[in-house]
């Protein structure tokens, strides 16, 4: 019974060190899709969220994506598995456009790291 355990050990830790980046450091990546950008809006005068008639556009260089709202969630995500440096353009019919300052997302050795903002539009 002993055997069977260690050739289970044996095998569970060669299995993993198939996953390792160098000799000296084993990485180990989920399977989670991880989204670059996490962005909340607000109303400038109530502090109230904003998630309807508004539409975020994520641009780094050539590249261009609508970020997405999912009920019932706040957050509009974007720039999945995506690093980059992105300019935030959000328009609106009931709200002044505002365009963000670069936002860069970087990664690591195996998802981008989220960075999480918040903005503050007025009313047109």
């Amino acid at each position: 019974m002993k055997s069977i355990q260690m050739i289970a050990i044996v095998s569970f830790i060669l299995l993993f060190n198939g996953c390792k980046e160098n000799d000296d450091e084993n990485i180990i990546c989920t399977l989670n899709y991880v989204y670059g950008l996490d962005i909340n809006l607000v109303e400038k005068s109530t502090e109230n969220p904003i998630t309807g008639n508004v539409k975020i556009i994520a641009k780094d260089g050539d590249y261009e994506e609508t970020l997405e709202n999912y009920d019932p969630s706040t957050s509009f995500y974007g720039a999945g598995e995506r690093k980059g440096t992105y300019t935030l353009t959000v328009t609106s019919d009931n709200y002044k456009t505002y365009i963000s300052e670069p936002i860069v997302v970087t990664s690591d050795e195996c998802h981008v790291i989220t960075v999480s903002k918040t903005f503050e539009l007025e009313l047109k």
